[in-house]
C-alpha cells in the first residue's frame, strides 16, 4: 500500500525533473510507472482522479486469454494473454485467483458446441498450467449452477481461467511502484504541456486538483497512457488527429443469494448468439457485458435501458425459473474499452491489440487488455528509453516485472489465521485479507477496541480497523476513494454503500481530519459519484452530447 506521507513526497519532488511522466493511472499507467521505477528510472505518475478511477475499476474482472479472440483469428493476444495471466497465477495469488468455467452449450446455438470444443481444445495448448477442459454431465452442471437450463444441453464444457478485483489489482500495481521509489500523485491534472525551441513536449503543467496550485514539471519523456482519454489529452497537449473509437460495455451485480452459482458461466445471449459471462464474487455475481460504440461523454457512461434489457434477457434464458423482479440485481455500471479505431463495423471484432506512438516527444499507449498490463508496460518503457539522452538510458537497467509479486502479497491460510488470533468472524477475516493483503494483520494489530474488529454495519464486512487501514495506507483522500474502489460497495452494493455513511464518519474524521463542512461535502460527492453505479442512474437512451474539454479526466 502507500504510505501516510506519499502524496507529500510526490508534491515535494516536482521541483527535480524526472526521466518519465505517465499521465493515468489505471493498469497501464501504473504498470509503466512500476516498470520504469524498477529499471531505476525517475519516474512521476499523475492521474486527475483516483487510482483505477476509469476504466480499471469498470471492467468484467477476467483474467483471461480470450476465448472469443481466438474465434477472430487474434491468436498473439490470446497467447500473450494466456501467458500473463499464468504469470500472475504465480507470483500474485493473493490478487489472482483461478476459476473455473461452465460453457453449455444447448442445440441450434449460433455457435455449435462442438466448435466451442475444438476452440478450447486451443486454449488448452496455449498455457502451460496442468487444468484442460473437460466434458460434464448435466448433474454435474446443475449442482455447480442451481437453476440453469439443461434442456436441449448438447453438451456442457469447463475450462479454466481466472479473475481479480480489478481497482485492487491497479492500486497494487501503483503501491509496488512507489515502493520502488516512483513519485504517484492522484487528483493533479496535466493541462499543458511544456515544450523546447523544437517545439517537443518535455513536461507538463501539473495542476494540484486539491490545493489549485499548479506548476510547470520537466521530463526528458511524457507518456499519455490515459486509455480511452488518450485522443482528449493528445488534444490538450497540443496534438490533433483521432486514434481510438472507445466501445462501451456494461455489467448488472447479482445478489448471490439469487443466483447462488459456485462456477462462472458463459452463456449464449438469446438476442444475438454473443457470449455473456456470469462470474461469482465473494461480494455477488457480476453478469456481462456488451458491446457497442460509444459517442458521449467520457467521464460519466452510463448503461441504457436498452443494454439492461440485454443482459436480463440473457439472465431469464440461461435461469427460467429465476424472478425477474429488484431482488437479484443489486446495482449496474457501465465501462468504457481504449478501442484503436481499426473501422471494424462492429466493436466486438475490433482488435484488442495495444499500440505505443511518438509525437514530438510524448509517447502515447492505448488498446491493451486488464490482463496484458505488464507486457504492454514492458513494450512501452522499452519505447520510452529510446527517447531517453543517451547518458540516461544506459543506467536503465533491463525488465525485471516478469518476476515481480505485487505489494500485499499474504500466505493463501492469511484469513484463518487472522481469525485464530484476533478472535475475528470468519467472514470479516476473509474479507480483510482479501482487501488487504498483508496489511490485513496491520489492521488488526492496531485495532485498539474490540469493537473496532466488529462490522460497523448488520449485513457488511467492513470493520473500523480496516477502513482505518484503507485511510492510512490506500490513497484515499474522498470517501468516493474508499467505498467506490478500495472496499467496492459502492459497486456491489450501493444501497449498503449509502448505509455505510454514517457509521464511517467517525472513523474518516479521526483519520482525515476533516470537519463538518468537509464530511458534508463528502458525502454529497460521493452521492454523486455512487449514482451511476445504481438502477437509479440507468439512462433510457445514450445521450451523444459532446464532452466539456476543460475537464478530461486522465485514467485509464
Amino acid at each position: 500500500m502507500l504510505d501516510p506521507l506519499w502524496r507529500h513526497r510526490a508534491l515535494a519532488a516536482l521541483t527535480e525533473p524526472f526521466d518519465i511522466i505517465v499521465i493515468g493511472a489505471g493498469i497501464t499507467g501504473c504498470g509503466i510507472t512500476l516498470d520504469a521505477a524498477q529499471r531505476g528510472l525517475r519516474v512521476l505518475l499523475v492521474e486527475r482522479g483516483d487510482i483505477a478511477s476509469g476504466t480499471s475499476s469498470r471492467s468484467s474482472k477476467l483474467i483471461h486469454g480470450g476465448l472469443r479472440y481466438l474465434k477472430q483469428m487474434q491468436f498473439r493476444i490470446t497467447r500473450l494473454a494466456c501467458r500473463e495471466r499464468d504469470r500472475m497465477l504465480a507470483l500474485s495469488p493473493h490478487l489472482v485467483t483461478p476459476v473455473r468455467f461452465i460453457y453449455p452449450a444447448y442445440e441450434g446455438d449460433r455457435t455449435p458446441g462442438w466448435q466451442v470444443d475444438f476452440g478450447l481444445w486451443m486454449y488448452d495448448r496455449l498455457t502451460n498450467r496442468p487444468e484442460r477442459h473437460a466434458h460434464l454431465d448435466a448433474g454435474e452442471v446443475q449442482s455447480l449452477a442451481p437453476g440453469l437450463e439443461v434442456d436441449g444441453l448438447d453438451r456442457a464444457l469447463a475450462y479454466s481461467d481466472a479473475m481479480a478485483d480489478d481497482a485492487r489489482l491497479t492500486l497494487a500495481v501503483a503501491s509496488t511502484a512507489a515502493a520502488y521509489g516512483a513519485a504517484v500523485l492522484t487528483r493533479c491534472a496535466a493541462e499543458r504541456a511544456v515544450r523546447d525551441g523544437r517545439g517537443h513536449v518535455t513536461g507538463i503543467f501539473a495542476r494540484d486538483l486539491e490545493s489549485g496550485v499548479g506548476r510547470n514539471v520537466e521530463a526528458a519523456v511524457v507518456v499519455n497512457a490515459t486509455g480511452v482519454w488518450t485522443d482528449e489529452v493528445r488534444e490538450r497537449l497540443g496534438l490533433a488527429g483521432r486514434r481510438l473509437r472507445p466501445s462501451r460495455g456494461i455489467h448488472l451485480m447479482l445478489r448471490r443469494d439469487a443466483v447462488p452459482v459456485t462456477a462462472a458461466l458463459t452463456i449464449p445471449s438469446p438476442d444475438d448468439g454473443r457470449p455473456v459471462f456470469l462470474v461469482p464474487h465473494p461480494e455477488g455475481v457480476l453478469l456481462g457485458t456488451t458491446d457497442v460504440y460509444h459517442e458521449g461523454s467520457l467521464d460519466d457512461p452510463r448503461p441504457t435501458a436498452d443494454e439492461v434489457g440485454y443482459l436480463r434477457r440473457a439472465l431469464a434464458a440461461a435461469f427460467p425459473a429465476l424472478p425477474d423482479d429488484g431482488d437479484v440485481v443489486a446495482g449496474t455500471f457501465a465501462g468504457l474499452r481504449p478501442i484503436l479505431d481499426t473501422h471494424a463495423e462492429d466493436p466486438s471484432e475490433a482488435s484488442r491489440e495495444e499500440d505505443i506512438w511518438e509525437e514530438e516527444g510524448l509517447l502515447s499507449v492505448a488498446g491493451g487488455k486488464l490482463t496484458t498490463w505488464r507486457a504492454t508496460a514492458e513494450e512501452a518503457v522499452d519505447e520510452a528509453i529510446k527517447l531517453l539522452p543517451e547518458h540516461r538510458a544506459r543506467r536503465a537497467a533491463p525488465c525485471a516485472t516478469a518476476g515481480t509479486p505485487l505489494a500485499g502479497l499474504a500466505p493463501s491460510d492469511l484469513a484463518s489465521r487472522l481469525a485464530a488470533s484476533h478472535r475475528l468472524d470468519e467472514l470479516v477475516a476473509a474479507a480483510m485479507a482479501r482487501r488487504l493483503g498483508s496489511l490485513a494483520w496491520a489492521a488488526c494489530e492496531l485495532a485498539t477496541k474490540r469493537r473496532d474488529l466488529h462490522p460497523l454495519l448488520e449485513g457488511t464486512d467492513l470493520t473500523a480497523a480496516e477502513a482505518r487501514a484503507h485511510l492510512r495506507w490506500g490513497g484515499v483522500l474522498h470517501l468516493e476513494d474508499l467505498l467506490l474502489r478500495r472496499v467496492r460497495y459502492g459497486m456491489w452494493d450501493p444501497a449498503k454503500a449509502r448505509a455505510l455513511v454514517r457509521p464511517l464518519r467517525h472513523v474518516c474524521q479521526k483519520e482525515l481530519g476533516w470537519r463538518y463542512r468537509t464530511w458534508e461535502a463528502e458525502v454529497e460527492r460521493f452521492d454523486q459519484a455512487l449514482e451511476p453505479w445504481t438502477l437509479e442512474g440507468v439512462e433510457e437512451s445514450h445521450k451523444t452530447t459532446e464532452p466539456e474539454k476543460t475537464e478530461t479526466t486522465d485514467s485509464a
